[in-house]
Order: structure tokens, then C-alpha cells, then sequence
């Protein structure tokens, strides 16, 4: 959203457009585009499934954990945040030329789509099941979500070109970035390749120059998958967010479920004396050295803690000139100083060892990816167990991607209770 009667030059005609034609607007019409963008993601069904999906903690570990829905809230949130900060005080951003806050919080919400149920080990399960078929990834699943599947197919929800490039974390055909010697799967990509001509639609306003710097590539070495490494300004402010949400709200699950202990947190902040330097770390380091978990006010307190640390990032968020593009989506990346990168970073190391890797989330995700495989192999030998749709498609061609579509795009507690109907398997199994 823009609050000005003035136009915002950030933004222009291609960023608006739309890849199939739409019935006129009405002069009324009291929404831009990007608004309009925000209402097709909130009244999706794909967004409301979220609600069901597992983030970090599952609801087999806790009865009120955060799931892809709350975290893409608060990712949008924190996002919001960022784009509001910057523009009001980076020198780089002219008065007529601001980030759109209601892009950022559209494509924010949207960028987790793609996720199956089961978190990431649902991810790597059906990206086993596809291997020979083109592949699973979540990112590439928001895509073909957006661009094909939601909504109306074979339109998708027809968003615009600015929001499809917000979500384009890794603008890489999965094939293009798959290395079969790689030691861990999936690779990182933005799109399978049934979904060429909706990316290649994206890519059309830029210039040969900008679209070779969008599309750059590295791989370190032999054994690891080939990775992109530039994106648009809005997908680098999403990305942050996303890093800043997995750092401080799935650790407050942690510390409320007592997966991970207060100390190490507060080592992390006070380290090279950051906290020194940040008036929120300050704050937050104040309020940790007061932590009694056994205390009532323990829950409430730790909001207070995370409240400062989520401001002490966002606030420091900065624009960088990236040199040699003209384009307005890429001219711009966001970033943090590197010692809070560093800190964000060692945050999401500690909810990755102690939580993710933990026997209990380990045990809980262990039973996904054996149903997803299950699923995916009665799927397969009888279409007929799927939806008339689906069954229709699966005739038509392409039945894996048929298969993992249907899959993808189940709920947690949805696929249990399939799983059940077709194996026979009491829902203690579950608990």
C-alpha cells in the first residue's frame, strides 16, 4: 500500500502485471494491486492449510506450537517491520521511490505455501518419491502454487510479477540446480520444470544484463547442489525475516516446551559484547540474566526478551547498492551487519541442534516421511484412490506430479487420517 496521492516510482506497469487478462477494474475499486495480491493469498485454501502444517515443533510435541501459518504471520510481521524501517531511514530510498509494505506482507505470507505436511522431513520424502520425476521442493512448490494450481487452473491465483518475484528465493529450475553426487537433497530451487513458461513470464522485463545477475550461480564444490545467489530487494527483506522468525519465535517454543536452557542464548547475546552495541540485545540480556523458568511470570517475561531482540534486528537492517543493474527489484538488497547476521545465524544453529535434531521432534517426523511415502506408493498404483480431479490429470499424463501435488498439499492430521483409511492403522499409532 502506498499512502500518497502521489505515484510511488519504486513500482512500475510490469511489476503490476498480471500473466492472464482480468475482468476491469472498477474506478471504485479502493485496492492497488499489490493489495489485491494480499486478499487472493489470505482467502486461499493453500494459506489456510498452513494452519495444519507442522513448522518445528509438531502438535505431537506440544499442544500450541507455532505451524507454517503463525510462522508466516510473524515472518510477514517482521517483515512489514523491516520495509517500514527502511523506508524511513535509509538514504537510499527517495520520497516518491518507498518498498511496498503491503508486497512485503503478501508475498511474506505466501512464501511458505509450498510446504507438505510433516516439515522438512515430509519435504524430503516426497523429493525421494519424485527423484526420477523431476523432484520436490518447497520453494518450487510456492511457485507452482501460485502460478498453476491455486485458484483457478490453470491460472493459479494470477498474482502480479512483483509478488512472484518476491517469493523467487532461488530462481533455479530444479533440474538446473540438482548435482546427482550431492550428499543431501533436495536442492535449493524455485521451480520445476513444468513451470518453465510461467517463470520464463516473470523473467521478461529484464534486460539481458539484470536477468545474468538475477540468475548467477555458484557451486562450492563436487559434492554440493548448484545454488543462486542474488534475489530481488523484496525477497531479501522476506528472507531476513524468515531467519529473524526461525531464530527467536521457534526458540521461545523451545524454551517454553524446556527443550533449550536460557544460558546459551544469553552467551550468544553477550558474545564480542554486542550487547554493548545494541540497545534491544542490551535490553534483552537484562531481561535474560532475570529468567526463573519455574516463575509465573516466566512466559511473559520471555515475550518481553524476544520483543527486544526481534527490534534490535529489524532496526539494523540495511540497504545495499548492488552495482551494474537497473532494474528497481534489483538494485537494492537488504542486509544485516555481519555481526548480527553472525548472531542469527548461531540462534538458528542452537534451534537446529537442540530442537530439530532432538529425539522427540526426530520421532515425530520420522512417522511423517514414512507416511508420505506410503501415501505416495498407493497414490500411484491406484489412481483411483484419488480425487475425480486428480484422477482425471493423472490419466492425462505426468501421474507422479499428479501424485506429489495431491500429497503436498494435505495437512498434517489430513494425512494421518488417509494413511489410516488405507492401511488400517489405529490413530494410536500416531500418538
Amino acid at each position: 500500500m502506498w499512502l500518497s496521492d502521489a505515484p510511488n516510482r519504486l513500482y512500475g506497469s510490469t511489476d503490476w502485471e498480471r500473466r492472464f487478462s482480468q475482468p476491469k477494474r472498477s474506478a471504485r475499486e479502493p485496492r492497488d494491486e499489490f493489495e489485491r495480491d494480499y486478499g487472493r493469498i489470505v482467502h486461499s485454501a493453500a494459506f489456510r492449510r498452513m494452519q495444519s502444517k507442522t513448522q518445528v515443533i509438531g502438535t505431537g510435541v506440544s499442544d500450541f506450537p507455532r505451524t507454517r501459518l503463525t510462522h508466516s504471520m510473524e515472518v510477514a510481521q517482521i517483515a512489514r517491520g523491516i520495509a517500514i524501517a527502511l523506508n524511513q531511514h535509509s538514504p537510499l530510498l527517495q520520497p516518491d521511490r518507498k518498498i511496498d509494505t503491503s508486497l512485503i506482507e503478501a508475498a511474506a505470507l505466501a512464501h511458505d505455501l509450498g510446504h507438505p505436511p510433516f516439515g522438512h522431513q515430509g519435504e524430503r520424502a516426497l523429493d525421494a518419491c519424485m527423484r526420477e520425476h523431476g523432484g520436490f521442493e518447497s520453494n518450487a512448490h510456492t511457485f507452482r502454487l501460485l502460478t498453476r494450481l491455486e485458484g483457478k487452473p490453470p491460472e493459479g491465483l494470477n498474482v502480479t510479477r512483483a509478488l512472484l518475484l518476491s517469493i523467487l528465493k532461488y530462481p533455479i529450475v530444479y533440474d538446473d540446480a540438482c548435482n546427482p553426487q550431492a550428499t543431501s537433497f533436495p536442492p535449493k530451487a524455485g521451480l520445476f520444470v513444468e513451470d518453465r513458461e510461467a517463470f520464463e513470464w516473470v523473467l521478461r522485463p529484464f534486460n539481458d544484463d539484470d536477468l545474468a545477475h538475477f540468475l548467477q550461480t555458484e557451486r562450492s564444490d563436487k559434492d554440493r547442489h548448484v545454488r543462486t545467489v542474488n534475489r530481488t530487494l523484496e525477497c531479501s527483506i522476506i528472507e531476513i525475516a524468515d531467519d529473524i522468525a526461525y531464530a527467536t519465535h521457534d526458540l521461545e517454543d523451545a524454551l517454553n516446551l524446556r527443550m533449550v536452557d536460557v544460558e546459551p542464548i544469553r552467551q550468544l547475546i553477550e558474545r564480542d559484547q554486542l550487547h554493548e552495541v545494541y540497545p534491544g540485545l542490551k535490553k534483552a540480556v537484562d531481561v535474560l540474566r532475570d529468567l526463573r523458568p519455574r516463575e509465573d511470570d516466566f512466559k511473559s517475561k520471555l515475550k518481553h526478551m524476544f520483543a527486544y531482540l526481534i527490534d534490535a534486528f529489524v532496526r539494523n537492517v540495511q540497504l545495499r547498492q548492488v552495482p551494474d543493474v537497473t532494474s528497481d527489484r534489483l538494485r537494492w538488497t537488504a542486509d544485516l551487519p555481519d555481526e548480527l547476521r553472525r548472531l542469527c545465524a548461531d540462534l538458528k544453529t542452537l534451534v537446529k541442534n537442540e530442537v530439530i535434531e532432538s529425539d522427540t521432534v526426530q520421532t515425530v517426523e520420522w512417522k511423517g516421511q514414512y507416511i508420505v511415502r506410503k501415501l505416495f506408493e498407493a497414490f500411484l498404483q491406484e489412481p483411483k484412490l484419488l480425487p475425480k480431479k486428480d484422477r482425471q490429470l493423472a490419466e492425462e499424463g505426468n501421474r507422479e506430479r499428479v501424485v506429489c501435488d495431491h500429497i503436498a498439499g494435505m495437512t498434517d492430521s489430513y494425512a494421518w487420517k488417509t494413511y489410516a483409511k488405507l492401511y488400517g492403522i489405529s490413530q494410536r499409532f500416531f500418538d
